[in-house]
């Protein structure tokens, strides 16, 4: 089996500045400090090309800075660098405390039922007697939430017998989707794939091509499949369609009925968006919402303003929220206008993982434990039953309560 590569062997690439915001944004949900050179090496840029990202996102409120590098917003912990950033990893199971029902024809050691499954004609090395089995990940950063959706894929692979290669995509529209997951066949001991494809068209076609064309087993996490494409595989998702039903009856639960939203630009964003839309629609009057305000990133700190000047000139009592950091930077531009979250507007982010270290909002959040599991079981169900019919699993996110949704005065 091939070695795992360190960071600095791996192809980097330059990030576009919001992808550089994002993935500083991300970090400091996973730890409360990071300094300008652990930056710099993370996004493979400059370190002055770094202190001018902190001080935007420092002005937009949505982290501190310090002397040397930055903080979470609400984090009153002393500095503490950190000194292992990857961003891709290999995780390495140990004996399976759990097997798969037993099925002929697997390698040896590998988990019962688990056999080596690769496109016909990757360049592979020969399989050694010991290897076990891989399941390959692809899935892109930057993102707070997809490094706790692999933290817990691993140990969950590893209850099969089975390894966990992970490989980094993008949001980008030239994410190369498809090169990495042909990258990720060269090892002969994979025997399946878990992909987030890129969302874009062009970009997204060619992963979507590719999945296609490899015939290998594949579950695909938190991604539409295109409407009229010919390639039909197993999926996992967010079921945010319940997602924002648990929001409207929290709102009005409280008292709220005239409620406006906005809305990041992310993959699924769309879908959120048009659930919230057709909840709205068949909510026969008894919710009410004057505007809706998409495509806004969380440091454009004119469209924040402008989304506060909508709150304010039409007098809505409560926002629906996507992304957590557009929620944070819009609370933050209310109240330094004298309007209090939540005395005067309540608030729901959807996506619920960067509110704990910052300031506490309700939020709706997808459970990672949930979708690592989800995914890694269906890929394995795949697997031993490859005639089965495609399976869509949904998991509910749940609403957490941290009290930025009053009753309405």
């Amino acid at each position: 089996m091939s070695e795992p590569q360190s960071p600095d062997n791996q192809r980097k690439r330059n990030y576009l500045p919001a992808e550089r915001r994002d993935m500083i944004l991300s970090l400091l949900t996973r730890q409360n400090v990071a300094t300008v050179p652990e930056l710099a090496t993370l996004l493979n840029t400059t370190e002055i090309t770094v202190r001018r990202d902190l001080a935007e996102l420092g002005n937009a409120g949505l982290l501190k800075r310090i002397r040397g590098g930055a903080m979470s917003v609400g984090s009153d912990d002393a500095p503490q660098p950190s000194t292992n950033v990857s961003r891709t990893a290999r995780f390495e199971s140990g004996p399976a405390s759990a097997a798969a029902p037993d099925v002929p024809g697997h390698v040896a050691n590998a988990a019962p039922g688990i056999t080596t499954n690769i496109a016909p004609d990757a360049a592979a090395p020969a399989i050694r007697p010991d290897a076990q089995p891989v399941i390959g990940v692809m899935l892109p950063e930057p993102s707070f939430f997809w490094p706790g959706v692999i933290e817990r894929m691993a140990p969950i692979a590893a209850r099969y017998g089975l390894q966990l290669t992970v490989r980094e995509s993008s949001y980008d529209e030239g994410s190369p989707d498809d090169e990495i997951m042909a990258g990720l066949t060269i090892d002969q001991n994979l025997c399946g794939l878990i992909v987030a494809p890129n969302s874009h068209p062009e970009s997204g076609k060619r992963a979507w091509d590719w999945i296609e064309r490899a015939q290998i087993p594949t579950v695909v996490i938190e991604r539409d499949q295109p409407p009229l494409g010919t390639c039909y595989v197993d999926s996992v998702r967010t079921n945010h369609p319940y997602g924002v039903r648990k929001a409207a009856v929290h709102f009005l639960g409280h008292g709220h009925t005239r409620i406006g939203a906005a809305f990041s630009e992310t993959p699924t964003s769309a879908m959120i968006q048009k659930s919230w839309r057709e909840l709205v629609d068949a909510s026969d009057g008894r919710i009410e919402c004057p505007f809706i305000c998409d495509g806004i990133q969380p440091y454009d700190a004119h469209g924040v303003d402008e989304i506060v000047e909508r709150i304010a000139a039409t007098h809505v009592t409560a926002m629906l929220v996507h992304s957590d950091y557009l929620a944070i930077a819009i609370a933050q531009v209310l109240e330094r206008r004298g309007i209090r979250v939540p005395d005067d507007v309540s608030l729901i982010s959807i996506d619920g993982f960067a509110t704990p270290s910052s300031r506490p909002l309700t939020v709706l959040r997808s459970s990672a434990q949930d979708l690592a599991e989800a995914a890694v079981t269906t890929l394995i169900e795949r697997i031993q039953n490859p005639d089965a019919a495609t399976r869509h699993v949904f998991v509910d996110p749940t609403l957490i309560d941290r009290g930025s949704v009053t009753d309405r005065h």
